[in-house]
């Protein structure tokens, strides 16, 4: 694999910052987590009444009695725990394969993150990176959901709800590039912070 075409070590001249993405800012972060919560209760709220309309009571646990409830929250607790180790994972295993290159990851108090500090990725690379535990784990937590009946679609659920919404900070990149930046694009990802490069004379796409 030529791993060059996915990235460089040095800005290559004519590069200018355009934008800068930063959840480690207290107040940006705050607005990324208000948006993770709302985009988290729509998705648990739309995908509960798709299938528990008929029966919502079935969704749910044994409320009564406590030592199911209390397992039930204990594994909730562990299947999240290695949720958000295996996301940042995921971020990294893509960086890794499509460059090679020394990862950094972390734990802020507005996000956890996965980052590839020396270099500057393309478009292409950045995107790949920023959807693949989206991707991933939309499908991981899905199936299961559609497939599974009672408390354990329902943990699915929640598990899909928690991670759509935890996925807000790479959506928002991911509209960025997508949608809003034009022309060669280079990012440089340090993980908790992107910063976009655009070519000064705007032509073609990187």
């Amino acid at each position: 694999m030529d791993r060059s075409k996915n990235f460089t070590h040095e800005l290559p001249e004519g590069y200018k910052p355009v934008k800068e993405v930063d959840v480690g800012d207290k107040r940006f972060g705050l607005l990324m987590n208000v948006a993770g919560i709302v985009l988290t209760a729509l998705a648990g709220v739309g995908f509960f009444f798709l299938k528990f309309r008929g029966d919502p009571g079935s969704a749910f646990p044994d409320l009564g009695n406590i030592w199911v409830f209390e397992g039930w929250l204990f594994a909730l607790l562990v299947g999240l725990i290695a949720y958000l180790v295996l996301h940042e994972l995921t971020h990294g295993v893509v960086y890794r394969i499509l460059t090679g290159e020394k990862l950094t990851f972390g734990l802020k108090l507005t996000c956890a993150y996965c980052g590839v500090p020396n270099i500057y990725v393309t478009r292409k690379a950045a995107l790949l990176s920023l959807l693949a535990p989206f991707t991933v784990f939309s499908v991981a937590f899905l199936v299961p959901f559609f497939v599974l009946s009672g408390p354990v679609s329902f943990t699915f659920l929640v598990l899909f709800a928690l991670h759509f919404g935890g996925c807000v900070g790479d959506l928002y990149d991911t509209i960025l590039l997508l949608f809003c930046l034009k022309g060669k694009l280079l990012m440089r990802d340090t993980g908790p912070k992107q910063t976009f490069y655009v070519l000064s004379d705007g032509e073609g796409d990187a």
